[in-house]
């Protein structure tokens, strides 16, 4: 009788590859696929879905929705949120998605489509303890013989999706600007800002794409984003991860600022310094794209903060 109530237990948790990193294993996550409450995002382009999904998958595009957030200029507009929230809530509505869902989030090659994925939803009001990123992708799921499908993406049922937005996960270019200029004049502001990006972009040496200047905003601290991925999964362990976060001296006292090119790597480092346990922790949105393209803004080239 009790083997029974474990099994059952089993099933009914939510059980993750390691619960501090807000991953799930392929076989737990599999043991979900049929439960009603769970819905598996698939975060590729719609062509690569059609290829091979996950059965029962939806397909949000993570690139998509950085495509609608700059053409539409809504992290400006809407505090430096991901989207908007009318837009997200648009979006997830049409998609047949509820706050109270259980999500598990997936990936082809670049876990941080998933991540984004997981700080969008993270960032309109759903509980982190409901929010998943299948460990090692769509490819680790497979390595298990586990089941794909393709074709398109099969509807649910439209939805009325309340955001209730967490302005405190974000910040505004005036905010880092402000930091910039404390920075400049010698005075800490106990904040630390993050450059996720490559050191190519983050030195100047890599010129971006519709950016107009190269190089990283005054006084960032370089931290590559895949410094925190692993091998066959999508985290380093977490013990691992601890000993990183001492060697490149995060302190997690300070309030600390992400930024990347558009909200997507920044995003990847931003879920496991949250597990970590940092508690003031942000994404400047706006991030390359929006700081490169405004000349009025400060940079710096070729200096490298190891500190």
């Amino acid at each position: 009788m009790l083997r029974i109530i474990f099994i059952l237990l089993m099933i009914l948790s939510f059980s993750f590859a390691d619960e501090r990193l807000y991953t799930i294993s392929p076989k737990d996550a599999y043991s979900l696929l049929n439960d009603k409450n769970t819905v598996f995002i698939d975060a590729e382009d719609s062509e690569t879905y059609k290829k091979e999904h996950i059965p029962n998958s939806i397909n949000i595009d993570a690139l998509a929705l950085q495509d609608i957030a700059i053409k539409n200029n809504e992290k400006q507009k809407c505090n430096y949120l991901p989207l908007c929230p009318k837009t997200a809530s648009k979006i997830f509505s049409e998609k047949g998605l509820l706050p109270k869902n259980k999500f598990i989030i997936y990936y082809n090659e670049l876990p941080n489509k998933a991540s984004y994925i997981w700080f969008l939803l993270y960032s309109m009001g759903v509980d982190d303890k409901n929010l998943r990123i299948l460990d090692g992708g769509i490819n680790a799921w497979k390595a298990e013989n586990l089941p794909t499908e393709s074709g398109e993406e099969k509807k649910l049922p439209k939805t009325n999706f309340k955001v209730n937005p967490r302005y405190d996960v974000v910040a505004s270019k005036e905010e880092v600007l402000k930091h910039v200029e404390n920075y400049q004049k010698g005075i800490d502001d106990n904040t630390i800002l993050i450059d996720t990006r490559t050191f190519l972009e983050f030195t100047g040496r890599q010129e971006m794409n519709e950016i107009k200047r190269a190089g990283h905003i005054p006084g960032a601290k370089f931290v590559y984003w895949r410094w925190f991925a692993g091998k066959e999964t999508t985290y380093k362990p977490f013990e691992k991860l601890q000993e990183d976060i001492k060697r490149l001296n995060i302190d997690f006292n300070k309030k600390i600022i992400l930024y990347c090119t558009i909200g997507n790597r920044s995003s990847f480092v931003f879920i496991p310094l949250k597990a970590l346990g940092a508690k003031n922790l942000k994404i400047y949105t706006g991030s390359w794209y929006e700081w490169g393209n405004d000349e009025n803004l400060p940079i710096e080239k070729e200096k490298y903060r190891k500190d």
